[in-house]
């Protein structure tokens, strides 16, 4: 079993072939999150990183927080979370240590965390109480075997944490 690199959260595709949905907005003060962080729309409309397992997910940040000094200095595209985004991130327990076939991983709901370490965001594979993705299948490009650690899926949000899909 080998190791793959730790990757950022990203939109790979649409299911439907359509382009992917972005959107840029402002940031609220002091986002220090890194490239691929889930974000989230504050109450003063302004983005910040979501904690582990959020219960709203905006869409995932093309690049790294800027730290601005106020809220609103600087801005952010965000990929957002739809229905149509195929996604691409590490499975992991948190320690690196995590494989598995594609008969127990895929079509599965996991949780996300971000790992202390390196500051990136992965599927939780030893988290399958709080769902906030369903993985659907390894990828499997040529960067290793689904029992790697860290092996890289292909996954969706859960509508039910789509912001957008919330009226409140």
């Amino acid at each position: 079993m080998a190791d793959q690199a730790r990757i950022a959260f990203s939109v790979v595709r649409t299911l439907s072939g359509m382009p992917i949905p972005k959107e840029e907005f402002l940031e609220a003060a002091t986002q220090t999150f890194k490239k691929g962080a889930p974000v989230v729309l504050n109450a003063a409309g302004y983005i910040t990183e979501c904690g582990a397992d959020p219960a709203m997910i905006l869409g995932i940040a093309t690049r790294d927080g800027q730290n601005g000094t106020a809220a609103g200095d600087k801005k952010q595209v965000i990929e957002l979370a739809h229905v149509d985004n195929c996604f691409l991130g590490n499975l992991d327990n948190g320690l690196g240590t995590i494989g598995g076939t594609q008969a127990t991983i895929g079509a599965a709901g996991y949780g996300i965390a971000k790992h202390a370490g390196s500051g990136k965001w992965y599927i939780d594979g030893s988290d399958t109480t709080a769902k906030r993705v369903k993985v659907w299948k390894f990828y499997d490009e040529g960067l290793g075997l689904i029992t790697d650690n860290l092996a890289r899926f292909f996954f969706s949000i859960d509508p039910t944490y789509m912001q957008f899909n919330k009226t409140a």
